[in-house]
């Protein structure tokens, strides 16, 4: 298994509205058409310009554990259909998670987290 590393890297915008890396083009960033007007290159109001320190002081979520939904569907002691229809997943869904094809990601993998510790709080939320 290969880890993979992620880096900061300095990034500047030129005068043509290509994002630049070490001298390389890393993708279109603004419009051209727009790049004449004295907005475009002033700061937003509501996304500051972060400084270095509080990049630097920014951590990293941890992501959520493997949930296995079957256990939590087991756990709550509701049919493959009766779980989908209660909590806005299609039975399919369920069933490819169930079987392994599929791996729930996002916010399916936290729906579920949420569900297996607080699910009368999700019941709630959804209006059931």
């Amino acid at each position: 298994m290969t880890t993979k590393t992620e880096r900061i890297e300095r990034v500047r915008l030129d005068h043509d509205g290509r994002l630049r890396s070490g001298g390389r083009i890393v993708q279109a960033r603004v419009d051209r058409s727009r790049l004449s007007r004295p907005a475009a290159f002033a700061p937003d109001e509501d996304t500051p310009v972060l400084t270095a320190r509080e990049i630097a002081s920014f951590r990293r979520v941890k992501s959520l554990k493997a949930i296995d939904p079957r256990v939590v569907r087991k756990r709550l002691r509701m049919s493959q259909a009766a779980f989908a229809h209660v909590f806005g997943v299609s039975v399919r869904t369920i069933q490819e998670w169930e079987q392994r094809r599929r791996k729930p990601a996002g916010a399916a993998r936290a729906l579920l987290q949420v569900i297996d510790r607080e699910p009368e709080a999700v019941r709630r939320a959804i209006g059931l």
